[in-house]
């Protein structure tokens, strides 16, 4: 990493390596044809989440989808592909796209609990009970090498209690999380967008070559006041939910103290406007605009931009999910720019708004085209 600082020491230019997403909603269609672009332009590969309606759960969905891929990114972004695990995904399947490597591993989604979880696994104990169509599937996803990407989320208690969604990641990480490990001793396992100071503790205790995690900016740069504060503030709303502050402050923690298995995912998960003022509003907000610049406001905020920023952006994960590390570098300025343009999208021949993260507001950093 170089950085260029003015006469008072303040850094106004950086240079890295180009990041790995390692959590990115491309979408479809016409979404996808708006966001791809943008993440290319920032990231040299992303880890490409299967939640697509529908879910991607087959080598025919997954050839095509990495088709529509390329045809908006270009053929230099790498398209690091998932499968959706469900009741009924086939172990062969896993086996046959994980063992070639044209899947890097499989997303477990609680069902219910986020956008296009519905067809989730139903019951969290079916991945560590023998017999189950998810646990043969994560036995061969250890067997290949491949990642369970995790939305360490529960929706209820042992004694079917509805939890309170502040908690679903504290009761994930202490309840069903160590079952999983314990069941496939050699799986590889992201846990993705950590939210809280449960996930950061069970982190720094547990962390290594088998088990890492993935942090948002959002996490990073927000607490609940963010979003409560005058009213509730849509564009401001993901799953997992933005907890208080003392989370941010773990967070933080986590993100500074450099460690090997902590790496960026934006979680950049767009929605058409209509579905964010909805009545039940939609999780996830768009991010891929500045899907870079966000992190480095983030680790300066930290006074944490230095070697660790590229080693969380570019190296952690790439190496995690088995990738060199990049031979291309992207640069950044300390150039103040202001969020004005929100994208629109075809859908059934009308345009529909895309409202992106901090519209209006400023943005610290700036990325050189």
């Amino acid at each position: 990493m170089e950085i260029s600082h003015d006469t008072e020491g303040l850094p106004v230019k950086i240079a890295i390596r180009k990041p790995l997403d390692g959590h990115e909603h491309l979408r479809r269609d016409s979404m996808l044809k708006m966001v791809g672009p943008m993440v290319a332009k920032r990231f040299r590969a992303a880890i490409v989440m299967p939640n697509t309606v529908p879910p991607i759960t087959t080598e025919s969905q997954v050839c095509g989808y990495l088709k529509e891929i390329w045809q908006a990114t270009g053929p230099d972004f790498l398209p690091l592909m998932t499968l959706y695990l469900t009741d009924t995904l086939e172990p062969s399947h896993v086996e046959a796209l994980v063992g070639v490597g044209t899947v890097k591993g499989i997303k477990y989604y609680p069902r219910g609990l986020t956008t296009n979880s519905d067809s989730g696994v139903k019951n969290p104990s079916s991945l560590w009970t023998s017999g189950t169509r998810p646990y043969e599937c994560l036995q061969a996803l250890a067997e290949h090498g491949g990642v369970l990407l995790l939305h360490a989320a529960d929706g209820f208690d042992e004694n079917g209690v509805e939890l309170d969604p502040f908690d679903q990641e504290k009761h994930f990480i202490e309840h069903t999380l160590p079952r999983i490990r314990d069941a496939h001793p050699k799986l590889k396992i992201s846990v993705e967008h950590l939210s809280t100071k449960w996930g950061v503790e069970y982190l720094l205790k547990h962390g290594g070559p088998l088990l890492g995690c993935s942090l948002t900016a959002q996490h990073l740069l927000l607490d609940r006041r963010d979003w409560l504060r005058g009213g509730f503030h849509p564009q401001r709303f993901w799953w997992p939910i933005i907890q208080p502050t003392e989370h941010r402050e773990a967070l933080r923690v986590l993100a500074k103290a450099d460690k090997p298995f902590v790496w960026l995912g934006s979680d950049s998960a767009p929605h058409p406007v209509e579905k964010k003022r909805a009545d039940c509003c939609a999780g996830g907000v768009l991010m891929a605009h500045a899907g870079i610049e966000l992190y480095v406001e983030a680790f300066e905020n930290m006074g944490a931009l230095d070697d660790r920023f590229e080693r969380f952006a570019s190296i952690n994960g790439a190496r995690f999910y088995g990738l060199g590390d990049s031979d291309e570098t992207i640069e950044l300025v300390r150039e103040e720019w202001t969020v004005r343009h929100s994208p629109h999208i075809a859908d059934g021949g009308t345009s529909k708004e895309v409202i992106p993260f901090r519209l209006g507001e400023k943005i610290r950093w700036k990325l050189v085209a």
